[in-house]
C-alpha cells in the first residue's frame, strides 16, 4: 500500500520540536494508511523516532499490536489520524545526539545495574533534572516513557534470546519483583511474559 498524502500540522501535543503528519479526513482504513507512511519513513530515515500515533474511533482489539507495529504509543478516540514525528524527519535532519537519545542511552547503560531515577540519570549527564524534563517535553516525550521503552526492548530481547528465569529478567529490568514484569508484559503485549517468550521462540 503506497503512503497516502498528508499535511504537516503543529504538534497536537504542543511539543516544540515535534510535528504531526495528518491524514485527510476521508482516508479509509487510517491505521493501514499511517502504517504505510511509517514504513516509508523508516526506509528513508531509519529509526526516526516516532513519538505517538493518534487515531479516530476505537480499536477492534487491544492497542498492544498497534503499538508494536508503530514502535510508539497509539491513542484512539482522537479527532484526526496523525503520526507525531520529530520536526527534522521531513528534511532528514533527525538529531541523534538530542537529549532524548542521551537519556535513552544512559538508561540502557544503567538498567538493572544502577539507579534509573531521574535525579541519578541527570547527575550522570551533568544536566539538571528540570532541564531534562523541559527538554523532553519539547521533544514530545517524558522520562517515564523513555524508561518504559528501554525496559520493553530489553525485556523483548531477554525473553526471546535467552532462557534466563523470569525473576532474573525482572531484576535485570530494575523491577523489585517478578509481579511487576508480569503487569508490564500485559500492558506491552497483552499477555504474560512467559506467554510472550513462547510466542517469540516459536516464530
Amino acid at each position: 500500500m503506497p503512503a497516502p498524502a498528508f499535511s504537516v500540522v503543529a504538534d497536537p501535543g504542543g511539543a516544540r520540536h515535534v510535528v504531526g503528519l495528518r491524514l485527510p479526513d476521508d482516508v479509509g482504513r487510517p491505521v493501514h494508511a499511517l502504517l504505510a507512511l511509517h514504513h516509508d519513513l523508516r526506509r528513508l530515515r531509519g529509526d526516526y523516532g516516532p513519538r505517538s500515533v493518534d487515531l479516530p474511533g476505537t480499536p477492534a482489539a487491544g492497542t498492544h499490536g498497534y503499538s508494536e507495529a508503530f514502535g510508539a504509543k497509539v491513542r484512539f478516540g482522537r479527532p484526526f489520524a496523525v503520526l507525531r514525528v520529530p520536526a527534522g524527519v521531513l528534511s532528514g535532519q533527525v538529531e541523534r545526539s538530542g537529549l532524548a537519545w542521551r537519556v535513552r542511552h544512559a538508561l540502557g547503560d544503567r538498567l538493572g545495574v544502577r539507579s534509573t531515577a531521574l535525579a541519578d540519570v541527570a547527575r550522570m549527564l551533568a544536566v539538571h533534572p528540570r532541564t531534562i524534563q523541559r527538554g523532553l517535553i519539547d521533544e514530545g516525550l517524558t522520562f517515564a516513557e523513555i524508561l518504559d521503552c528501554v525496559r520493553r526492548e530489553r525485556a523483548e530481547a531477554l525473553l526471546a534470546g535467552t532462557d534466563r528465569p523470569l525473576a532474573e529478567i525482572a531484576a535485570g529490568l530494575g523491577f523489585a519483583e517478578p509481579a511487576v514484569l508480569s503487569r508490564c508484559a500485559r500492558r506491552w503485549w497483552g499477555h504474560t511474559a512467559a506467554t510472550h517468550r513462547q510466542v517469540a521462540v516459536s516464530r
